[in-house]
């Protein structure tokens, strides 16, 4: 079994494989947050990073229940979407993808920083966090 079936398996009902023709449109939200070649830029967003999923999870009550999106740095590993709250309660999962995953919806952008099990988290009212 690969990497990709364990982590549908693990996300069970909650899983959902967004089709060719609105994955475009999946891009295209995931550039409302500040990307360049292929990279967040971190230092032009306020986050917060969790080792604690359970805190994360907690940190999440209010959203937990929106669907967010899964884009794999892996062109073989199709654009899903499931509920924050599975993506969180299999992290390790999701993680294991690909070095380098985006979970993220019109509030909240995750990414797992690999080779840690750390989760950054930016929510998207944070994105014009100011430099001095």
């Amino acid at each position: 079994m690969s990497l990709f079936e364990e982590c549908k398996n693990a996300l069970k009902n909650d899983f959902q494989i967004i089709s060719d023709i609105d994955v475009e449109d999946i891009y295209t939200k995931l550039n409302m947050y500040p990307i360049k070649q292929n990279c967040i830029l971190w230092m032009n967003i306020d986050f917060k990073d969790f080792d604690d999923m359970d805190e994360l999870l907690e940190s999440m009550q209010t959203i937990q229940d929106e669907n967010v999106y899964v884009v794999a740095d892996d062109q073989d590993i199709p654009v899903f979407t499931s509920k924050l709250k599975s993506i969180i309660e299999n992290i390790y999962d999701v993680m294991a993808l690909c070095p380098k995953v985006f979970i993220f919806n019109e509030t909240i952008l995750l990414e797992p920083l690999f080779p840690t099990y750390t989760v950054r988290v930016a929510f998207k009212s944070n994105l014009n966090k100011s430099h001095i």
